[in-house]
């Protein structure tokens, strides 16, 4: 029996269509069993009314952590003009954004005095491994220069004992003795732990760009450039702000200044050194197109790419990203050139205002803050294409915006995000009454049409 060609036709009719159909619009809603309406408010690091800040979001099988750091005393807001002040600081939550009271004290861990000189204890870095969470960051010691500082918190929150020592690995002065050491971002690699930052040594004068590999009992790795710290010699003051690995090797960005500050990259081997083969002698300068000024603050290593997220400035903050392939060379065809500037305002920083970025396939999800009509800030969300351009069915065409608690001054933002197949979670900070709180959003990808 033969097929009619008019059956034919219909089969390949509804193969066309089903084919044709377009992906759906999405935006995005606050989950409002979460926390309250969405937003989950962390305790004060310090004494009512202290200020917070976080810069990373974890999620292990029982809880989410934020990490950051906070005020001592009760000032609603610390600053780099008060930094004695602040607490090196992890709040735990349960699944539905309630501060977990097994976590800390109150939900709080807090480390006032990190590196012995009971100042300036800062926590930017965070990774999870099978032991627990450690956290990464900075203390002033009894000599009155900055330490880098690991810390390892068991379950309950606390130090762990058994690891580092007594749960706390110091490296400061493995270039020099006196020099200023910071760490920005921390990564687990394969037995050893990767962090980034940088070391101003007093013979220098300035900040340098520093990559440290750490082993798992939080020494220093003398198998990577002789001491565990290679350090990338700049003629002016340059730091880095994050790094991710590729086949076990740190790629890192931040920024140097050059006259104004210019967005980096660099390629370490997994022994120490620049490597040769990525980008110009293992550094790339990350294109401004017609911006003053800018920095790099988040990457991300793909298979086919490395993806970087900051800002660019012209008198206003914008956030941005560039794309490079696995051997260094801007993609130039992403974006413009290899530069793309997300519309609106993002007065964005290396201090408390950073650009969280996490890629989903061939879409990157990024989040910071943005400026609404009130002159207030926002968090902000974009999902982005590997051509360069936002996402036209997410937020039609971005970002999708939110607030935080409620009765705040309306300033929110974004530093790290999560995803969870259609939940989004992101870790910022929103000002609540007269200080800032560290705060988690759960948020649920929503069809549109």
């Amino acid at each position: 029996m033969k097929t009619k060609p008019t059956t034919i036709l219909a089969a390949a009719l509804l193969i066309l269509a089903a084919c044709s159909v377009p992906p759906p619009k999405v935006a995005l809603e606050p989950d409002a069993g979460f926390g309250s309406g969405g937003v989950a408010a962390a305790p004060d690091a310090g004494p009512p009314g202290s200020g917070d800040v976080a810069y990373r979001l974890l999620r292990t099988n029982d809880r989410f952590l934020l990490v950051g750091h906070g005020c001592a005393t009760a000032r609603a807001l610390c600053g780099i003009s008060d930094q004695s002040n602040w607490t090196a600081t992890a709040w735990g939550f349960d699944p539905g954004g309630t501060p977990d009271a097994g976590f800390g004290t109150g939900g709080v861990f807090r480390d006032g005095d990190a590196a012995g000189g009971n100042s300036t204890n800062v926590a930017f870095g965070a990774a999870l491994t099978d032991a627990g969470p450690v956290l990464a960051g900075g203390g002033l010691n009894a000599s009155g220069d900055l330490d880098a500082v690991l810390w390892a918190l068991d379950d309950a929150g606390q130090l762990d004992t058994a690891r580092f020592g007594a749960g706390k690995a110091l490296l400061g002065d493995l270039t020099a003795a006196g020099a200023h050491d910071f760490v920005e971002a921390v990564r687990a690699g394969t037995g050893r732990f990767w962090l980034a930052g940088g070391i101003q040594d007093p013979a220098v004068g300035h900040y340098q760009p520093a990559v440290w590999a750490v082993g798992s009992d939080g020494s220093p790795d003398a198998a990577f450039d002789g001491d565990g710290v290679f350090v990338a010699g700049t003629s002016d003051t340059a730091w880095f702000n994050d790094l991710d690995l590729t086949q076990g090797a740190p790629v890192a960005v931040g920024a140097e200044l050059q006259g104004s500050a210019r967005p980096i990259a660099m390629k370490v081997r997994p022994e120490g050194g620049l490597d040769p083969d990525f980008g110009t002698g293992g550094r790339v300068d990350l294109p401004l197109g017609g911006y003053s000024t800018g920095e790099a603050l988040a990457v991300q290593v793909a298979d086919d790419a490395i993806v970087v997220a900051g800002y660019v400035d012209d008198g206003d903050g914008h956030v941005a990203l560039w794309r490079l392939s696995p051997e260094g060379a801007v993609e130039t065809d992403f974006g413009d050139g290899g530069l793309l500037v997300l519309d609106g305002r993002s007065p964005a920083n290396y201090y408390d205002a950073r650009v969280g970025l996490v890629l989903e396939g061939h879409r990157y999800w990024v989040v910071a803050g943005l400026e609404n009509s009130s002159g207030d800030l926002d968090m902000a969300i974009w999902r982005v294409l590997p051509s360069g351009e936002p996402d036209p069915d997410f937020c039609g065409g971005g970002p999708c915006t939110f607030a935080g608690i409620a009765g705040g001054n309306g300033d929110d933002w974004g530093n790290d995000l999560l995803l969870d197949g259609n939940t989004v979670y992101v870790g910022g900070w929103s000002w609540s009454g007269g200080d800032r709180d560290a705060v988690i959003w759960k948020l649920d990808v929503t069809p549109t049409r």
